[in-house]
C-alpha cells in the first residue's frame, strides 16, 4: 500500500502538555494504491539494453551488448557477449545480425552451463495484461501492466509476429509454398490426361482388333 503522509506543520507554539514534533498526519486517500495479490505482476527489469544479434543457438540468443538504456550487464557478458534465453517459438523472429531493444529479467535457474543467463520474449500471452480473466470469479479488478519483458525493434516498435512473417522472411519458402501445390495441381492434371489416352487407345484397339477377326 502506497500513501502520501505530510506531517501537519508545528506552528512552534507550546501548549500545557508541551510540544509535540508532529501532532497529527495528512493521509491523501487517493493517493493510496493497492494491488490484489491474486493479479499477475510482471518480473521487475535487470536489464534494458540494445544489442545486436551475434548467434542464436537453440533457444538462447547471444547479443553484442550496444549500449544500455536500464541497469547494467558487464557482470554477465562471456567473451563479449550476453546469453537471453526465449520461448522457443519466439526465436524465429529474431536473426543474426539484426538490433534490438531487449527488456529482460534472471532467468529463473540463472546460468546455462557456466554462463548467467537472463530472460525475455518476442510475444507476450494475453493473460498479462491484467489477470481479469483469472481474478473475475472473485469480482476483483486487477490493473493493466504492460508488461515490459519484451524484445523489440530499436525504434520501440514490437516485432512483426503473423502467422505469414516467416514465409515472407524466407523468399525461398514463400516460392515453395507457393509454387509446389500448382506443381502438383499441374502433374496431378497431367497424370489424368495421360491415363485418359492410354485408356481411349487401348478402347480403339480393342475394337480394330474384333473387326479384323470378324472379317
Amino acid at each position: 500500500m502506497l500513501a502520501l503522509i505530510a506531517p501537519m506543520a508545528d506552528d512552534g507554539g507550546d501548549d500545557e502538555g508541551g510540544g509535540s514534533e508532529t501532532d497529527s498526519a495528512l493521509i491523501i486517500e487517493s493517493a493510496v494504491t493497492t494491488i490484489p495479490s491474486s493479479c499477475t505482476v510482471p518480473d521487475p527489469l535487470r536489464s534494458v539494453f540494445v544489442g545486436r544479434v551475434d548467434r542464436i543457438e537453440a533457444n538462447f540468443v547471444l547479443y553484442s551488448v550496444e549500449s544500455e538504456r536500464f541497469g547494467t550487464v558487464a557482470d554477465l557478458l562471456r567473451d563479449g557477449v550476453l546469453t537471453v534465453r526465449y520461448p522457443i517459438d519466439d526465436v524465429k523472429y529474431l536473426a543474426e545480425g539484426e538490433r534490438f531493444l531487449v527488456g529482460a529479467v534472471a532467468a529463473p535457474s540463472g546460468i546455462r552451463g557456466d554462463t548467467p543467463v537472463l530472460e525475455s520474449k518476442v510475444r507476450v500471452p494475453p493473460d498479462m495484461f491484467g489477470g481479469d480473466a483469472v481474478a473475475a470469479e472473485q469480482r476483483i479488478s486487477c490493473p493493466d501492466f504492460e508488461d515490459p519483458v519484451r524484445t523489440l525493434r530499436v525504434n520501440g516498435d514490437a516485432i512483426d509476429t503473423g502467422l505469414l512473417r516467416p514465409l515472407l522472411d524466407d523468399r525461398g519458402g514463400l516460392l515453395r509454398v507457393v509454387l509446389v501445390p500448382i506443381g502438383i495441381g499441374l502433374a496431378v492434371l497431367f497424370l489424368l490426361a495421360a491415363t485418359r489416352v492410354l485408356v481411349t487407345g487401348a478402347i480403339r484397339g480393342m475394337r480394330q482388333s474384333r473387326r479384323r477377326g470378324s472379317h
